[in-house]
């Protein structure tokens, strides 16, 4: 196993000036493994990186000789990039999304940029920005995530220490260019004698006024848009305005973060595709498109293993010059989930959290009607045959929001057929429409999990409309999830496609019960409940006999939910 990684070769916008200061700080006397400088995906320059294109050199001048901090090279590497100027004076990014693994030095990262923004950076265009005005606002999903840089900066400049330990760590240059600093939860507030100020917030109460540069951190914990709706407006109406996007990887549930690295992703495409390829210059591709955007990853390859030196040196790039070792990377495997592992030491994205508890196979198995390019059917896909037997399967998400009824039978082939084929809001609709299906279709029987979940509700109900119910608990409940699993893996089962269907097979997990493995409807990233009535209707299909007289299966035209 290689202990080094071959040294890349210099880009033509790495200037002597950027390679000089990015390679300044020299690994830790003894150390075996060195963490990449540059991240593995990152948004190209517009021009060689100097003095006068990058702010992003004054940024490392000012923590060394004012904040007496020596920067790692990813972290100045990170600074000039970033940092990059237009011709006109004038930041080109106006979003930056930085991406690196846990405990490479975020924090202290974060901390060095605010401290610059409040007592340098707010001075340099009063006339345009009137100090007064230069707010720095630090958000996370949490007060006391957004408080961590805050603290750093509040150790460095507050002019009355409280206590003999923190005053040992004041600047004094920094305490007399602050007038005050609140530390009231939740009104946490440093203010320089310019006026400027930092504060922080928690993402739910990020709508505010303006601000001239915001810091989010931990954006993988953003689970919906409210939050960045509301502070990604904040910097719009500032001339020069920043936003910085913070995070190491994360699952499914990070949508925010995911869009926008989506989207740096693209830029940083298209920009091979035209410039690098020789289309246009540079300067054109400027012109022409939105270079607004830049994405910074400190991350492993895709798919690589978690024990693979390069793909860890890749992801934490501070290896090498603090605590952090390779050795120290390779023992939180035994520790660790493999998408815990993944997300947090390996930077890489990740479904979710744990592993999905379907067989992937299911996506091999899916049989879809096919159109021509007129819209004309040339294939029916995958149905139950006309005289199968069939039974219908029930599950309501953990928090009563939506329905779903299935369907189970065989092909003509032999091979179990299934697929979604009502879901509504809600669960008062449910006994009615399955009750109307069900003559429809001559089916007698219904499977439901009876105890411990929302839809044991419906059993005595569809008892009552003359159904038999197959009711789901127990050891059968314990095993119902397993053998629809085996099902899937021996390939004895096909189904339409349905997106509903396959975002639960796809993203759900299970727990265990008994030692036995059961979708867990609350701890899943996405509603699994389409996977119960799934599992549930497969159970059932398997556990009883067809009724007589069966009618056709597809007799009821609008029974289909496609």
């Amino acid at each position: 196993m290689s202990l080094v990684l071959e040294a890349p070769a210099v880009e033509s916008w790495q200037t002597p000036e950027y390679l000089a200061v990015v390679n300044t700080v020299a690994p830790l006397k003894g150390a075996k493994h060195v963490g990449c400088t540059e991240p593995r995906i990152g948004t190209p320059p517009l021009r060689p990186l100097t003095p006068e294109t990058s702010l992003g050199f004054e940024v490392i001048e000012f923590a060394e000789q004012i904040l007496k901090v020596i920067l790692y090279p990813w972290q100045r590497a990170l600074l000039i990039r970033a940092l990059e100027l237009l011709p006109n004076g004038e930041y080109r990014f106006r979003r930056i999304v930085v991406l690196v693994a846990r405990q490479q030095g975020k924090t202290t990262l974060a901390g060095v940029l605010a401290a610059w923004w409040l007592f340098v950076d707010s001075a340099r265009h009063p006339d345009r920005v009137p100090p007064m005005k230069f707010k720095v606002v630090g958000v996370a999903q949490t007060l006391d995530i957004a408080r961590e840089p805050w603290d750093v900066v509040k150790l460095w400049c507050d002019p009355k220490p409280e206590t003999a330990e923190d005053a040992e760590l004041a600047i004094e240059s920094l305490q007399d260019a602050t007038a005050k600093v609140t530390d009231t939860n939740g009104k946490e507030r440093i203010t320089a004698r310019s006026r400027a100020h930092y504060e922080i917030r928690a993402a739910k109460n990020a709508r505010g006024k303006p601000a001239a540069k915001v810091l989010m951190d931990e954006g993988r914990e953003q689970k919906d848009w409210s939050g960045w709706n509301a502070v990604s407006q904040t910097t719009k109406s500032f001339w020069n305005g920043q936003l910085w996007l913070v995070s190491n990887a994360g699952d499914s549930t990070a949508v925010v973060l995911r869009q926008q690295r989506d989207a740096g992703i693209a830029d940083r495409d298209a920009w091979k595709e035209y410039v690098e390829k020789g289309f246009v210059s540079a300067e054109e591709y400027a012109n022409s498109h939105d270079v607004s955007l830049g994405l910074f990853e400190w991350s492993a390859p895709d798919g690589c293993e978690k024990d693979d030196v390069a793909g860890i040196l890749q992801a934490n790039p501070s290896i090498g010059y603090g605590a952090m070792t390779v050795a120290s990377a390779l023992a939180d495997i035994r520790g660790m989930t493999d998408a815990g592992y993944r997300t947090e030491v390996l930077c890489q994205w990740v479904t979710s959290r744990v592993a999905p508890f379907m067989d992937p196979k299911w996506g091999d198995l899916a049989d879809a009607p096919k159109v021509d390019g007129r819209g004309v059917l040339v294939a029916a896909g995958s149905q139950i045959s006309e005289d199968s037997h069939m039974v219908i399967g029930i599950d309501t998400s953990w928090n009563r929001s939506m329905t779903y009824v299935s369907v189970a039978g065989y092909r003509d082939d032999g091979l179990i057929h299934v697929e979604i084929i009502r879901m509504r809001a809600g669960m008062l609709w449910v006994v009615p429409e399955v009750k109307r299906i069900a003559e429809a279709q001559g089916i007698r029987h219904v499977a439901v999990q009876s105890r411990g979940c929302p839809a044991a509700d419906f059993v005595q109900p569809l008892k009552e409309a003359g159904l038999e119910v197959v009711e789901i608990f127990g050891t059968t409940m314990l095993n119902s999830a397993g053998r629809l699993k085996d099902r899937v893996r021996d390939e004895l089962l096909r189904h339409r496609g349905q997106p509903i269907l396959d975002m639960a097979m796809a993203n759900g997990v299970a727990k265990q019960l008994s030692g036995m493995d059961v979708w867990d409807r609350a701890g899943s990233v996405v509603d699994v409940a389409p996977a119960v009535a799934v599992t549930n209707a497969v159970l059932a299909l398997e556990t009883t006999e067809k009724p007589e007289p069966q009618a056709s299966a597809y007799e009821d035209h609008d029974l289909l939910v496609l």
